[in-house]
């Protein structure tokens, strides 16, 4: 290291390595593609129909029993909200 400081070769030189990585095509745009897989976007992924946040006052014993099946219980209980009623 202290050599390199030396010879004035200190900090890198981001300008050549940005040419030294254009020089070749393939390089290129593989390098856009990986960009591309490892952007993120902010929040969590949208998964099937959207979701409304509301507020509910259900009685304690209810979200008790439900809470009592096991994780997994909102979904289940918003499975069974959207089942089609019975006539």
């Amino acid at each position: 290291m202290r050599a390199a400081r030396a010879r004035g070769e200190d900090r890198t030189d981001w300008a050549r390595v940005r040419r030294e990585a254009n020089k070749d095509p393939e390089a290129v745009a593989m390098n856009r593609k990986i960009g591309e897989l490892i952007t993120r976007k902010r929040g969590r992924p949208v998964v099937g129909e959207e979701k409304t946040a509301i507020s509910l006052r259900i009685p304690k014993s209810v979200v008790e029993r439900w809470k009592a099946t096991g994780p997994g219980w909102q979904t289940r209980m918003v499975a069974r909200l959207s089942a089609p009623t019975k006539r």
